[in-house]
């Protein structure tokens, strides 16, 4: 098929890498068939962009001021021409920019509905807003209970990932030593903790450890250090990865069935602390605070489980979500 005139837009406003990670995950699982174009005002655009050029990426200044945003989201939306509006967790926009922008959208509109603080969706009624607003709600395995189901939207699928060898290569492992992956995301005043981790484990002699960051975190011994994204390319050499929470994080790890210790950061938001319970009931996931709880988490980890080149089983929801919009869009055409 080729691609339609008109593509489909992500809004995919909200800083950090979990929004635009999960808007990639559509955009590549649509490739070649459709057009999909990202808005984003991730600090690390740049940084995907390298890794994903083949990705059409609108990045706005994250420094943008909110009346500024506001108006450079509306003239965005309205100059894509799209057919389609996609807008990944917050129905009304960050600063409630979108109320007007998806009534006058003329083409189908999809939300990306993942769990949310129900303080925020009561102020707001969010409930009403969506039914009367948007032609499809997605629910991409975050725990909500409205919506057509997917299983979690992963940026590689199962048959990109790399094999264990493969891995540790690419992060110059050679010998025979357990790899402890520290994945260093969220806000600027976090990265210090994820760097307090790399260089505790790295004191020690049970492991190899890398930390995979765009930037150096404080503390973190520059030989551990990785500027890498994404990190799910690099799980098949972990024996445990060491990270946040976030949506992205937890869906990666236990889709790669690699034991996870997750520190669950507060947001405004985003429940981290609701998911990362949830993960640990259904798999290989330890839910920690401190620096040295999460050395020791990953000390007990190593002891329990065996190197191993795993096979992952997993369905990217991705693609599931790809063929639900795709009729929503062309009903909305016809």
């Amino acid at each position: 098929m080729a691609h339609p005139s008109a593509p489909w837009l992500v809004y995919a406003l909200g800083g950090g890498f979990g929004h635009l990670t999960r808007a990639c995950a559509l955009a590549r699982a649509a490739r070649p068939d459709w057009r999909v174009q990202i808005l984003t005002n991730s600090p690390y655009s740049r940084c995907v962009r390298d890794a994903l050029p083949e990705i059409e990426i609108i990045a706005l200044d994250p420094a943008m001021g909110i009346d500024e945003a506001r108006v450079e989201v509306g003239r965005q939306i309205d100059a894509s021409g799209a057919r389609c509006l996609i807008v990944d967790t917050f129905p009304r926009g960050l600063a409630g920019e979108l109320v007007d922008v998806v009534a006058r959208f003329d083409g189908a509109t999809v939300l990306v509905q993942r769990d949310l603080n129900p303080e925020y969706s009561a102020a707001f009624d969010l409930q009403a807003f969506v039914s009367r607003s948007y032609d499809l709600v997605l629910n991409p395995g975050d725990g909500s209970v409205d919506g057509r189901d997917t299983t979690p939207w992963l940026v590689r699928s199962r048959h990109e990932l790399l094999t264990r060898g493969g891995a540790r290569e690419r992060l110059g492992l050679y010998d025979k030593k357990p790899c402890v992956l520290v994945c260093a995301a969220g806000n600027p005043d976090e990265l210090e903790w994820y760097g307090s981790v790399a260089r505790l484990l790295d004191g020690s002699s049970r492991c190899d450890v890398r930390c995979i960051a765009p930037a150096r975190p404080q503390l973190c011994p520059k030989a551990c250090w990785v500027s890498y994204w994404p990190a799910m390319d690099l799980y098949a050499a972990a024996d445990v990865v060491v990270g946040c929470a976030g949506y992205n994080t937890i869906y990666e790890c236990l889709a790669c069935g690699v034991p996870l210790v997750a520190r669950p950061w507060p947001r405004k938001y985003d429940r981290q602390s609701l998911r990362a319970h949830r993960a640990a009931s259904r798999g290989s996931v330890v839910v920690i605070e401190s620096p040295d709880e999460a050395v020791a988490a990953v000390i007990e980890a190593l002891a329990l489980n065996p190197r191993v080149d795993r096979c992952a089983q997993f369905l990217n929801g991705a693609t599931e979500a790809v063929k639900l919009i795709q009729r929503i869009a062309s009903n909305s055409a016809a």
